[in-house]
């Protein structure tokens, strides 16, 4: 089998379609979580994700990579770029919640909290987007570290939540 018989999506596709592609692929996997999902086209938030029994919102930024448009010694690897600005620095919570590098041509996304990004430039073989569970597992973990390191976030949307039950009298 060949690399690119792998792939499901086209292998031609220009950057601004590939990112593209990439956003409507990692909403597509977030509402398959449960979650319900907006486009935002802001700089740096793609998504905005929102559960629909707590009420807690995301931000997610969507960054997009095809192997095929890796030159020639780099085709069995995807790269993806988090360093924001100029300078490239981290992200923080102050940027965004999660971060959803999605491989276009396989369409699979995995998803990194802002927390947990320490360094500027991931590289990812392409097998490990066959990864069983890939998506499911780091979309749970990555919701769950968000709630455990940004305790504002669980206690606006469990406000909300008693808020809609009638029961913060």
């Amino acid at each position: 089998m060949t690399l690119s018989s792998k792939f499901v999506a086209d292998t031609v596709l220009s950057q601004t379609t590939s990112g593209l592609a990439g956003e409507h692929i990692a909403a597509a996997s977030v509402i398959a979580r449960g979650w319900r999902v907006a486009m935002a086209q802001q700089d740096a938030v793609d998504l905005i994700a929102w559960h629909p029994d707590t009420g807690q919102m995301l931000r997610i930024q969507v960054k997009a990579c095809q192997a095929s448009r890796q030159g020639a010694g780099h085709r069995h690897r995807v790269h993806f770029q988090t360093g924001l600005g100029g300078k490239k620095r981290l992200p923080t919570i102050a940027d965004y919640d999660i971060l959803a590098m999605v491989s276009t041509e396989q369409r699979v996304v995995w998803y990194l909290p802002v927390t947990s990004i320490n360094i500027k430039k991931y590289q990812k073989p392409i097998s490990f987007f066959e990864t069983p569970n890939l998506e499911s597992d780091s979309w749970a973990s990555a919701v769950e570290l968000i709630n455990e390191t940004n305790p504002k976030s669980q206690t606006v949307h469990h406000n909300k939540r008693r808020r809609r039950h009638g029961s913060d009298r």
